[in-house]
Protein backbone atom coordinates (compact mmCIF):
# COMPACT_ATOMS: atom_id res chain seq x y z
CA UNK A 1 0.00 0.00 0.00
CA UNK A 2 3.23 2.29 0.48
CA UNK A 3 3.86 2.33 -3.21
CA UNK A 4 0.34 2.87 -4.57
CA UNK A 5 -0.42 5.97 -5.85
CA UNK A 6 -3.49 8.06 -4.43
CA UNK A 7 -5.76 6.84 -7.73
CA UNK A 8 -4.46 3.32 -7.12
CA UNK A 9 -6.06 3.81 -2.95
CA UNK A 10 -9.08 5.63 -3.87
CA UNK A 11 -9.96 2.85 -6.61
CA UNK A 12 -9.03 0.14 -4.24
CA UNK A 13 -11.38 2.36 -1.93
CA UNK A 14 -14.09 2.35 -4.36
CA UNK A 15 -13.52 -1.60 -4.96
CA UNK A 16 -14.31 -2.54 -1.14
CA UNK A 17 -17.35 0.45 -0.45
CA UNK A 18 -18.61 -1.50 -3.54
CA UNK A 19 -18.49 -4.49 -2.46
CA UNK A 20 -19.54 -3.25 1.02
CA UNK A 21 -22.47 -2.00 0.50
CA UNK A 22 -23.70 -5.15 -1.63
CA UNK A 23 -23.37 -7.08 1.71
CA UNK A 24 -24.79 -4.31 3.73
CA UNK A 25 -27.55 -4.33 1.26
CA UNK A 26 -28.60 -8.41 1.26
CA UNK A 27 -28.10 -7.91 5.50
CA UNK A 28 -30.94 -5.60 5.18
CA UNK A 29 -33.15 -7.71 2.59
CA UNK A 30 -32.41 -10.48 4.46
CA UNK A 31 -31.68 -9.86 8.01
CA UNK A 32 -29.31 -11.81 10.10
CA UNK A 33 -28.28 -14.43 10.16
CA UNK A 34 -27.55 -14.98 6.73
CA UNK A 35 -27.16 -18.36 5.31
CA UNK A 36 -24.45 -20.18 6.70
CA UNK A 37 -23.38 -17.86 9.73
CA UNK A 38 -25.10 -20.34 12.12
CA UNK A 39 -22.46 -23.14 10.93
CA UNK A 40 -19.52 -20.84 10.54
CA UNK A 41 -20.13 -19.55 14.33
CA UNK A 42 -20.79 -23.23 15.97
CA UNK A 43 -17.76 -24.11 13.77
CA UNK A 44 -15.70 -21.39 15.02
CA UNK A 45 -16.69 -21.79 18.41
CA UNK A 46 -16.20 -25.64 18.71
CA UNK A 47 -12.57 -24.30 18.71
CA UNK A 48 -12.08 -23.94 22.74
CA UNK A 49 -8.05 -23.87 22.07
CA UNK A 50 -8.95 -20.74 20.57
CA UNK A 51 -10.60 -18.89 24.08
CA UNK A 52 -7.21 -17.12 25.33
CA UNK A 53 -6.54 -15.57 21.88
CA UNK A 54 -9.88 -14.37 21.03
CA UNK A 55 -10.03 -12.68 24.49
CA UNK A 56 -6.78 -11.20 24.66
CA UNK A 57 -8.11 -9.92 20.80
CA UNK A 58 -11.19 -9.04 22.03
CA UNK A 59 -9.90 -6.36 24.81
CA UNK A 60 -7.22 -5.11 22.45
CA UNK A 61 -10.38 -4.35 20.18
CA UNK A 62 -12.17 -2.25 23.03
CA UNK A 63 -9.10 -0.23 23.30
CA UNK A 64 -7.55 0.36 19.71
CA UNK A 65 -8.23 3.82 19.80
CA UNK A 66 -5.41 4.02 22.50
CA UNK A 67 -2.88 2.90 20.79
CA UNK A 68 -3.77 5.02 17.77
CA UNK A 69 -4.12 7.95 19.35
CA UNK A 70 -0.39 7.34 21.37
CA UNK A 71 1.14 6.59 18.06
CA UNK A 72 -0.55 9.44 16.39
CA UNK A 73 1.00 11.84 19.29
CA UNK A 74 4.47 10.55 19.22
CA UNK A 75 4.05 11.15 15.29
CA UNK A 76 3.35 14.38 15.71
CA UNK A 77 6.20 14.78 18.45
CA UNK A 78 8.67 13.09 16.16
CA UNK A 79 8.12 15.55 13.60
CA UNK A 80 9.15 18.43 15.81
CA UNK A 81 11.70 16.52 17.21
CA UNK A 82 12.87 15.30 13.34
CA UNK A 83 13.41 12.03 15.95
CA UNK A 84 12.81 9.44 13.01
CA UNK A 85 13.31 8.49 9.42
CA UNK A 86 10.66 9.92 7.98
CA UNK A 87 9.61 12.98 10.02
CA UNK A 88 12.09 15.13 7.57
CA UNK A 89 8.94 15.80 4.61
CA UNK A 90 6.48 14.09 2.61
CA UNK A 91 6.37 11.06 3.98
CA UNK A 92 5.75 12.18 7.56
CA UNK A 93 3.29 14.90 6.11
CA UNK A 94 1.56 11.94 4.54
CA UNK A 95 1.23 9.88 8.27
CA UNK A 96 -0.37 13.40 9.97
CA UNK A 97 -2.92 13.67 7.51
CA UNK A 98 -3.65 9.47 7.12
CA UNK A 99 -4.05 9.48 10.61
CA UNK A 100 -6.37 12.41 11.12
CA UNK A 101 -8.36 11.05 8.52
CA UNK A 102 -8.93 7.74 9.82
CA UNK A 103 -10.14 9.71 12.97
CA UNK A 104 -12.52 10.97 11.08
CA UNK A 105 -14.12 7.58 9.50
CA UNK A 106 -13.72 6.67 13.09
CA UNK A 107 -17.84 6.61 13.64
CA UNK A 108 -19.15 5.52 10.52
CA UNK A 109 -19.45 2.25 11.63
CA UNK A 110 -22.13 3.68 14.10
CA UNK A 111 -23.91 4.85 11.59
CA UNK A 112 -24.30 1.68 9.70
CA UNK A 113 -25.66 -0.10 12.89
CA UNK A 114 -28.43 2.54 12.77
CA UNK A 115 -29.60 2.22 9.35
CA UNK A 116 -29.22 -1.43 8.94
CA UNK A 117 -30.55 -2.72 12.74
CA UNK A 118 -29.54 -5.90 12.25
CA UNK A 119 -29.70 -8.04 15.92
CA UNK A 120 -26.87 -9.88 17.34
CA UNK A 121 -26.62 -13.74 17.59
CA UNK A 122 -29.00 -15.15 20.43
CA UNK A 123 -28.58 -18.37 21.87
CA UNK A 124 -31.83 -19.40 20.58
CA UNK A 125 -29.41 -20.37 17.23
CA UNK A 126 -28.14 -22.82 19.23
CA UNK A 127 -24.73 -20.79 19.63
CA UNK A 128 -22.64 -19.69 22.42
CA UNK A 129 -23.32 -15.68 23.76
CA UNK A 130 -20.93 -14.06 26.28
CA UNK A 131 -22.75 -11.54 27.53
CA UNK A 132 -26.24 -10.10 25.69
CA UNK A 133 -25.17 -6.31 24.23
CA UNK A 134 -28.15 -3.61 23.71
CA UNK A 135 -26.44 -1.93 20.48
CA UNK A 136 -26.96 -3.65 16.37
CA UNK A 137 -24.36 -5.66 14.54
CA UNK A 138 -23.59 -4.97 11.56
CA UNK A 139 -21.30 -4.15 10.70
CA UNK A 140 -18.90 -5.60 13.66
CA UNK A 141 -17.34 -2.42 15.02
CA UNK A 142 -14.73 -4.11 17.05
CA UNK A 143 -13.31 -5.65 13.06
CA UNK A 144 -14.00 -1.84 11.34
CA UNK A 145 -12.13 0.05 14.18
CA UNK A 146 -9.32 -2.56 14.42
CA UNK A 147 -8.97 -2.62 10.49
CA UNK A 148 -8.92 1.15 10.33
CA UNK A 149 -6.63 2.03 13.06
CA UNK A 150 -4.23 -0.96 13.49
CA UNK A 151 -4.27 -0.69 9.85
CA UNK A 152 -3.10 3.15 9.88
CA UNK A 153 -0.38 1.70 12.12
CA UNK A 154 0.86 -0.71 10.40
CA UNK A 155 1.59 1.26 7.39
CA UNK A 156 3.16 3.66 8.94
CA UNK A 157 5.04 2.22 11.82
CA UNK A 158 8.41 3.36 10.73
CA UNK A 159 6.89 7.52 11.62
CA UNK A 160 6.43 6.57 15.35
CA UNK A 161 8.51 3.98 15.79
CA UNK A 162 12.71 3.13 16.03
CA UNK A 163 13.58 1.01 12.77
CA UNK A 164 14.42 -2.33 14.60
CA UNK A 165 11.08 -2.60 15.89
CA UNK A 166 8.97 -1.51 12.85
CA UNK A 167 8.73 -5.34 11.19
CA UNK A 168 7.68 -6.86 14.65
CA UNK A 169 4.76 -4.09 15.06
CA UNK A 170 3.54 -4.49 11.65
CA UNK A 171 3.38 -8.53 12.04
CA UNK A 172 1.70 -7.82 15.78
CA UNK A 173 -0.74 -5.80 13.88
CA UNK A 174 -1.57 -7.47 10.95
CA UNK A 175 -2.21 -10.57 13.65
CA UNK A 176 -4.49 -8.81 15.99
CA UNK A 177 -6.66 -7.40 12.29
CA UNK A 178 -6.71 -11.16 10.78
CA UNK A 179 -7.59 -12.80 14.44
CA UNK A 180 -10.55 -9.95 15.16
CA UNK A 181 -13.17 -11.29 13.11
CA UNK A 182 -12.59 -14.61 14.45
CA UNK A 183 -12.64 -13.95 18.12
CA UNK A 184 -15.80 -11.79 17.74
CA UNK A 185 -17.80 -14.67 16.21
CA UNK A 186 -16.41 -17.31 19.09
CA UNK A 187 -17.17 -14.29 22.11
CA UNK A 188 -21.01 -14.89 20.05
CA UNK A 189 -21.12 -11.08 19.57
CA UNK A 190 -21.33 -11.31 16.07
CA UNK A 191 -22.50 -13.02 13.33
CA UNK A 192 -20.04 -13.92 10.47
CA UNK A 193 -21.31 -11.74 7.88
CA UNK A 194 -21.23 -8.74 11.19
CA UNK A 195 -17.44 -9.85 10.41
CA UNK A 196 -17.27 -9.86 7.04
CA UNK A 197 -19.07 -6.31 6.86
CA UNK A 198 -16.50 -4.51 9.31
CA UNK A 199 -13.32 -5.95 7.24
CA UNK A 200 -15.11 -4.68 4.32
CA UNK A 201 -15.99 -1.29 5.28
CA UNK A 202 -12.52 -1.15 7.42
CA UNK A 203 -10.63 -1.64 4.45
CA UNK A 204 -12.75 0.64 2.11
CA UNK A 205 -12.12 3.08 5.45
CA UNK A 206 -8.16 2.65 5.55
CA UNK A 207 -8.07 2.63 1.53
CA UNK A 208 -9.88 6.19 1.55
CA UNK A 209 -7.76 7.43 4.38
CA UNK A 210 -4.44 6.39 2.85
CA UNK A 211 -5.73 7.71 -0.24
CA UNK A 212 -6.54 11.20 1.35
CA UNK A 213 -3.41 11.18 3.40
CA UNK A 214 -0.77 10.90 -0.35
CA UNK A 215 -3.19 13.61 -1.62
CA UNK A 216 -3.05 16.20 1.44
CA UNK A 217 0.82 15.50 1.61
CA UNK A 218 1.18 16.07 -1.95
CA UNK A 219 -0.63 19.30 -2.17
CA UNK A 220 -0.08 21.02 0.97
Amino acid sequence: MTQMAEWQLFRWAGFFGAAALALTAWVMIEGTPLPGDVRLTRAVQSRESFEGAANLVNGLGSWSWVPFVAAGAVLLLAGRLRRFRWTAGHRHREALYTFIAALGLRFVDQLLKAIVQAPRPVEEFGVRVDRLRDTHGFPSGHVYSDMLFFGTMAIFAGAYLPRRMVRPAQALLLGVILLAGPARVFAGAHWPSDVAGGYLWGAAALCLAAGYGRWAARVA
